[in-house]
C-alpha cells in the first residue's frame, strides 16, 4: 500500500493505492500542533453539543504514516535568507531613470 498526499492551501488529501489507482481517498485533512505534539486532523463535523463527530478514525500507526508522507511531500518554503539570495534586481525594478 502506498500513501499519496495532495497539498492545497492549508489542507491536504490522503490517497491509498495498491497499484496505479487509489482505492481510498480522504479529503480535507490538516496537520495540527497539539499539546502532545503534531497530529493529523481528519474530517469531522461539529455537532450542536459542541463535540465533534469524526468521519474517519485512524490508528496511531496510520496517523504516523500519514505524517511521514506529508513531511516527505510538503512543498519547501524558502527561508528569508534563501529567498533574498535568489533575488537579483534588474533595471526594471527601479523604474525609469531621472
Amino acid at each position: 500500500m502506498k500513501i499519496s498526499i495532495e497539498h492545497f492551501d492549508n489542507q491536504f488529501n490522503v490517497a491509498l493505492t495498491t497499484k496505479d489507482e487509489p482505492f481510498l481517498k480522504i479529503r480535507g485533512c490538516r496537520v495540527v500542533e497539539g499539546s502532545k505534539g503534531r497530529f493529523v486532523s481528519l474530517p469531522a463535523k461539529k455537532m450542536d453539543s459542541g463535540k465533534y463527530w469524526k468521519h474517519v478514525i485512524a490508528s496511531d500507526a496510520f496517523q504516523s504514516a500519514i505524517l511521514d508522507a506529508y513531511d516527505a511531500s510538503a512543498p519547501k518554503v524558502p527561508s528569508k535568507r534563501e529567498a533574498a539570495a535568489k533575488y537579483r534586481p534588474s533595471a526594471d525594478d527601479f523604474g525609469p531613470p531621472f
